[in-house]
């Protein structure tokens, strides 16, 4: 009896581990730039003190305004990325943008649907850093850069 209920335990205790796993891996993401952009490599920190604009307004490689991309809807993808690399909840950054935009007169990201779009955003400013899905950035090597893995 003793060893059925460890057994069970066991069990239980390996189940969860692999759906909290599964939850916390979810689908890679990466976060892009324009491939004419210089800066090959981010660290998370780096990251979003970019996305934020926090430190800089303008990419000093490039003398060109951060153009920081934020998708339309709370996808898995959006909340993975502000939890995990902005530190913050949904609310915060809303909030974080709207004290900017009436503080500095800065205007909020541009919203996107899909990784697609975030491409082709990127792909045509200069400027431009976004995220989007791992697999959507392999196909689309040729139009923007990788400069950080999330996973």
């Amino acid at each position: 009896m003793r060893k059925l209920i460890i057994t069970a335990g066991l069990l239980i205790i390996s189940i969860s581990m692999s759906s909290y796993q599964g939850q916390n891996l979810g689908t890679e993401m990466v976060v892009i730039v324009n491939n004419s952009n210089p800066v090959s490599t981010l660290t998370s920190s780096q990251v979003k003190l970019t996305y934020l604009r926090k430190i800089n307004k303008r990419w000093k490689e490039l003398n060109k305004n951060i153009l920081p991309v934020d998708r339309k809807s709370d996808q898995d993808l959006r909340k993975s990325f502000i939890k995990e690399v902005l530190q913050m909840s949904p609310e915060e950054l809303s909030r974080y943008y709207t004290e900017r935009e009436y503080q500095n007169a800065e205007a909020p990201p541009v919203k996107l649907n899909s990784d697609a779009e975030v491409i082709a955003y990127v792909e045509s400013n200069v400027g431009a850093i976004g995220y989007v899905s791992k697999a959507a950035a392999n196909a689309n090597a040729n139009k923007v850069k990788v400069v950080y893995a999330i996973q």
